[in-house]
């Protein structure tokens, strides 16, 4: 409950910077204007993925580089890439909750930025009552390779991490989910009707959306080097504006 009020209090905070027009919109209507972070600092903003639910932002600034001042009117999912210099890219990364909001940008970057941003457009709806997952739900298989790395009453980053050779026990996955690769080693995904699909090594990064829950697979990873995803699965809202 703390965690939640918090939030709350933040968010309502960050909201008084906005817009009037983006704050009175309602539910899931936020309008964004020329101020917004893709409009303002195109040079810096790459969308990727785009629906109803969510905008995924590629965003870079180099090393004494400039970014405009700009805006970003939803909270996102904030993946930060922490990879040293010569690590490949989004070796390691911080995963954190960002409150969305105006940006004084940056006159000259005293670093390489390159992050990826998870924008939720329904965060000024009310979230839904919780409901109970089903047993074969991917947190309630209790897998020490599947653990939450960030949650709250929109959404909850699932990590999914399966070492060389090893394989998943059968899971679902409950919500719709944006789905992070950052690379991967060659894969096999099973569905309990004995059948099986692979998927060769991915070397770059790859955003994808699944817009239903997932039945009953497990994956096998058929390499040498860990297999590594993130599912910012999104969980259900309501009709009505946020209070």
């Amino acid at each position: 409950m703390r965690n939640w009020l918090t939030l709350s209090l933040a968010m309502t905070a960050c909201a008084l910077l906005w817009p009037a027009h983006a704050r009175a919109a309602g539910c899931g209507r936020i309008k964004v204007d020329a101020t917004d972070a893709v409009a303002a600092a195109p040079a810096n903003h790459k969308v990727i993925l785009e629906n109803d639910r969510v905008r995924i932002l590629e965003a870079t600034v180099p090393l004494h580089s400039k970014e405009p001042p700009h805006t970003h009117f939803w909270p996102s999912v904030f993946f930060e890439q922490t990879s040293g210099p010569g690590d490949p890219p989004f070796q390691k990364v911080s995963i954190r909750w960002s409150e969305g909001g105006p940006s004084k940008g940056f006159e000259s970057s005293d670093r390489d930025r390159h992050n990826l941003l998870i924008e939720l457009k329904n965060t000024d709806c009310q979230p839904a009552p919780a409901a109970s997952l089903p047993a074969t739900d991917a947190v309630n298989i209790h897998d020490p390779n599947m653990t939450v790395v960030l949650e709250n009453p929109y959404f909850r980053v699932l990590s999914v991490r399966i070492p060389p050779g090893g394989k998943e026990p059968w899971h679902t996955h409950t919500w719709p989910a944006v789905v992070v690769y950052f690379r991967l080693p060659p894969s096999r995904r099973y569905t309990k009707d004995g059948k099986f699909t692979e998927r060769a090594e991915l070397k770059t990064l790859q955003v994808s959306y699944d817009a239903n829950s997932q039945p009953l697979h497990s994956v096998e990873n058929l390499g040498k080097v860990a297999y590594q995803a993130y599912r910012v699965e999104l969980k259900p809202t309501t009709a009505n504006a946020a209070r």
